[in-house]
């Protein structure tokens, strides 16, 4: 038994992945926020300040980190990322009663080459926001996203039983508001009309195939027709009524620039990029700079 989009039966649906794997199963696992978990010597790890309650514990990938973060860092990148947040919430008509703070969320950032990567979730575990080189990329409702109920028959056979309030038709039009919600056009992002519109269904043993709440919009860009996979892509929920997951790796969708002191903010010079090693510069896909002398003295550190 499975669930998929009716139109992927024979193909494989795209789920990107988070740099930040912040939902999780509360029947399965205990969730502690930092502040509250004993250490391995059972000593309580008390919180200095706001920030510190929210860093996330989850360890993230250091293979493009360019520096530890400060503290300065963090202040910018966490309210960058709650504005970011506050505005879906606003825009998009989450279901969050009032503006997140520091408070209510769990974050985590890594200092890239090219800018900030990180994710944002509410402590709740319902709802992400991941940024990749500063520019917001995947936004999900872990409690209606595809993820919820794909590979697990009992949600999908329960998901069966509950009928839709949105046509395929509504469905695009939910998914077109969230791309304007944010500031764009499908003119700007170059998005190849119509997009397809799929609604998920669930295969029982015997055969039967029944509709889930579920609609997947996906849009690819004009003249990418070869592409494996769709650019903009918003899963729309029947029950809410609104996105449930939101993914976007248009090339064409506008850069988010980092800000001007972005090295100072953790510590470095401004000119940080250029003293690199020739060896971590091609580690890192950066341009060799062939006129630089600590390039041509030092090549492996």
């Amino acid at each position: 038994m499975h669930a998929y989009p009716v139109a992927c039966q024979n193909g494989v649906l795209r789920m990107s992945f988070m740099r930040v794997p912040l939902c999780w199963d509360r029947a399965d696992s205990k969730v502690f926020t930092f502040g509250t978990q004993p250490d391995r010597h059972g000593i309580m790890l008390v919180p200095t300040n706001a920030i510190a309650a929210a860093r996330s514990r989850v360890k993230q990938p250091d293979l493009f980190r360019i520096a530890t973060n400060t503290l300065a860092f963090e202040e910018y990148c966490l309210n960058s990322m709650l504005a970011l947040a506050n505005e879906t919430r606003v825009k998009w008509k989450l279901d969050l009663p009032a503006p997140l703070t520091v408070n209510d969320v769990l974050f985590t950032l890594t200092p890239t080459p090219y800018g900030i990567d990180g994710g944002l979730s509410t402590r709740g575990g319902r709802f992400n926001w991941s940024l990749s080189r500063n520019t917001f990329d995947i936004f999900q409702d872990c409690k209606y996203e595809p993820f919820s109920f794909r590979h697990k028959d009992d949600e999908s056979a329960r998901l069966a039983k509950i009928k839709s309030k949105i046509t395929a038709k509504e469905a695009e039009a939910i998914a077109r508001g969230i791309l304007h919600g944010l500031g764009f056009t499908e003119r700007q992002l170059r998005l190849k009309e119509p997009p397809a519109v799929n609604q998920y269904r669930f295969e029982e043993t015997d055969g039967t195939i029944y509709p889930l709440p579920v609609f997947n919009v996906a849009w690819r860009v004009e003249g990418d027709d070869e592409d494996e996979f769709p650019s903009v892509t918003v899963d729309v929920s029947g029950i809410t009524k609104n996105v449930a997951r939101y993914t976007n790796t248009d090339r064409y969708a506008p850069h988010v620039p980092t800000p001007t002191n972005y090295f100072r903010l953790l510590g470095l010079p401004d000119n940080y990029l250029e003293t690199l090693p020739l060896m971590k510069r091609l580690k890192w896909g950066l341009a060799s700079l062939t006129n630089s002398p600590s390039q041509t003295t030092n090549t492996g550190k």
